[in-house]
């Protein structure tokens, strides 16, 4: 019970409205519309991404198409939980929050969409980075990832999303805060003065909701994996990838010097010895020699080409896992600076708001994973695109054959019908020249070709130019 809520007195409504006015028509508004547009960006970035997926060749036959499979559905479950604009938020907080018009259900509904969707991209993000790593440091093949390591890369974020979220469905913890339907607790300025557990006049959600559970501890243990967890293993693996592919470049390095070395002893031919020895010998063993060089440098230069194919491989693995880390970065960082400057708050006991510029960029980065991760998905498919043509296509272009080639085609044809369509109609445009006129411009013409001191004025030069 909250003895603190329980010892003042109960605002009216009229006073509710006019305290909060001014902040729920600016700033609430304001953030309402800035989190669902990025929500709602995100949500058809997942969502064309999904869709590019099943369109390539391989669609969900390769580990890593699987692990942005389960991404782009995480993320599209956390941004559609934001994606109405507080529409979904229980209309007995319309006095603080702008345009809500929901219930306790949609609120929870959109609670457990986000808990879900927040920790499957996260994890998903954790399992994207150590799929990688397999690869990049210990060569793990794709049999062996697919066998013995998939299984748990997709379970560790479909298990743990599922669990935190019903844990919270169980426990009440899917409350109205101001901000989202994520809270432990139901405690709006509405229930001052009111007991746990009872619905004041005029209202639906019974105070003080979730309050005795624990749900502030299982939410509290949710968020760790985002804002301490995820990013300790992102930033770990890719460190642990950088590392092994800088040592493998610079032993290439060394490698190659080596093998370009021409200072090593070579076998001279021109001893008394070999000089004694007879034709036919003498020829044999040169020829020995010149088989053993042969091979060796053949041995050598193959061995350094599958070196330099294995170390190129593990640098595009390596860079692809630092841009979705990147990604993942962008998306959270602002809120882990507000979960920790909010828990250092109530830790130190002081009561200070948090900026709204933190709030704005929460507002802001949060729901554009989907986003970024298509960014990331669709980029070496348009630089692919613009190279096919030599580079003459526009950056548009390129994106537009990245993503629909059909279009460009459609377009290339459409401008080819024209083209052919064009041509019998300026035949048919063509004015009919009588006969008589016809010879005189032909006349004129065979004139005007002529030479500057030759021109028709005679009757023999009339004559001349007839014939």
């Amino acid at each position: 019970m909250n003895l603190s809520r329980m010892l003042t007195e109960i605002i009216s409504m009229e006073d509710l409205y006019a305290e909060n006015a001014e902040w729920r028509d600016g700033h609430r508004k304001n953030e309402a519309i800035i989190l669902s547009s990025s929500a709602i960006v995100s949500t058809i970035s997942s969502s064309t991404l999904i869709w590019m997926i099943f369109r390539s060749p391989e669609r969900l036959t390769t580990t890593r198409h699987r692990i942005l499979f389960g991404m782009a559905v995480g993320d599209i479950l956390y941004s559609l939980s934001f994606a109405t604009y507080n529409a979904i938020v229980p209309s007995d907080v319309d006095y603080l929050s702008w345009n809500a018009h929901g219930n306790q259900i949609t609120c929870t509904v959109s609670g457990f969409m986000t808990m879900v969707g927040m920790l499957m991209s996260s994890l998903y993000s954790c399992s994207l980075n150590i799929y990688s790593l397999a690869i990049v440091k210990y060569n793990k093949t794709d049999s062996y990832i697919r066998t013995k390591m998939e299984p748990f890369l997709h379970a560790v974020p479909i298990v743990m999303s599922l669990a935190f979220g019903f844990a919270l469905l169980a426990t009440r913890g899917y409350n109205h805060d101001g901000l989202g339907c994520i809270a432990p607790t139901y405690d709006p300025p509405h229930c001052i003065g009111i007991e746990d557990g009872q619905v004041r006049e005029g209202f639906e959600i019974p105070c003080g909701r979730g309050g005795d559970g624990p749900s502030r501890i299982i939410l509290s243990v949710g968020f760790s994996f985002v804002v301490f967890w995820s990013p300790a293993t992102t930033s770990v693996t890719l460190g642990m990838m950088h590392r092994h592919v800088s040592r493998q470049e610079r032993r290439m390095g060394r490698y190659g010097e080596r093998a370009l070395n021409h200072s090593a002893p070579q076998e001279n031919n021109n001893t008394p010895a070999a000089s004694s020895v007879g034709g036919s010998n003498g020829i044999n063993s040169m020829m020995r020699s010149i088989a053993t060089s042969v091979n060796r440098t053949f041995g050598r230069l193959s061995s350094r080409s599958t070196s330099n194919q294995n170390n190129s491989t593990s640098r595009l693995v390596m860079v692809r896992a630092r841009a979705y880390t990147i990604a993942f970065f962008l998306t959270w960082s602002w809120s882990i600076v507000l979960f920790v400057f909010d828990g250092v708050g109530r830790v130190a006991g002081v009561g200070r708001e948090v900026p709204l510029a933190i709030e704005y960029l929460v507002m802001f980065f949060t729901p554009l994973q989907g986003f970024w991760n298509l960014l990331i998905f669709m980029y070496p498919k348009v630089m692919k695109a613009k190279r096919s043509r030599g580079g003459n296509l526009s950056w548009c272009q390129a994106t537009t054959e990245a993503f629909c080639p059909a279009i460009n085609r459609w377009r290339e044809r459409r401008t080819a019908e024209n083209d052919e369509r064009e041509i019998p109609q300026e035949e048919e445009e063509k004015p009919e020249i009588p006969a008589d006129q016809e010879r005189q411009g032909d006349t004129e013409l065979v004139a005007s070709s002529l030479p500057c001191d030759v021109r028709p004025g005679s009757e023999e030069e009339k004559t001349e130019i007839e014939a």
